[in-house]
């Protein structure tokens, strides 16, 4: 996801400064990408440069300026244009735990074994705090704000779900590899 048509999206609903910008990505997709305040302000400088967005200065007792972020008609455009586009290819599974499973000791299953348990578990509280917060949402008043928000939980949990049952099949496949071979020298 484009940090870009993030900032885009949420300034389209209202105009904002760079802190409520940060507590409003949180609150949409925040369970499923963190961003920093450096990412953001760096993201709308760029965006100020595309003439995307522009700002106004709000004049603050004791405290600086707040810039109060807003998106131009061009911006509009080029969100509207992103929104209605298809992706071109499906997502690539970059994921650290990948390259770690690839580059163990495959003298011993048992490095391995273990590494996977913790997967999982990892894997079964994130489940947890998105079951929560989906039980949560669902006690709230049914927004179409809260139906988007459902539905991104929804997908956390079918990947979350996905990654347990191919752990589960890695711990399969890595056991019968070792019960039938000798041990798997180091790469």
């Amino acid at each position: 996801m484009s940090i870009k048509f993030a900032i885009l999206g949420i300034l389209a609903e209202r105009d904002l400064h760079g802190y409520e910008l940060k507590s409003s990505f949180d609150e949409k997709v925040g369970e499923f990408w963190s961003l920093n305040y450096g990412q953001i302000y760096s993201t709308l400088d760029r965006l100020e440069k595309e003439e995307l967005v522009t700002h106004d200065r709000h004049v603050q007792d004791k405290r600086p300026d707040r810039k109060i972020f807003s998106i131009t008609p061009q911006g509009r455009e080029e969100l509207e244009k992103w929104l209605s586009t298809p992706l071109n290819k499906v997502r690539a599974l970059r994921d650290e735990f990948f390259v770690k499973l690839v580059f163990m000791d495959k003298s011993s299953p048992v490095p391995i074994l273990e590494l996977i348990e913790k997967q999982k578990v990892l894997y079964l509280k994130h489940m947890n705090r998105l079951t929560s917060r989906k039980v949560a949402l669902k006690k709230k008043s049914g927004s179409l704000d809260d139906l988007t928000t459902e539905l991104l939980i929804d997908a956390g949990l079918l990947h979350a779900e996905a990654a347990i049952k191919w752990l589960g099949l890695c711990e399969l496949k890595i056991r019968a590899a070792f019960e039938s071979n000798p041990p798997l020298r180091r790469i």
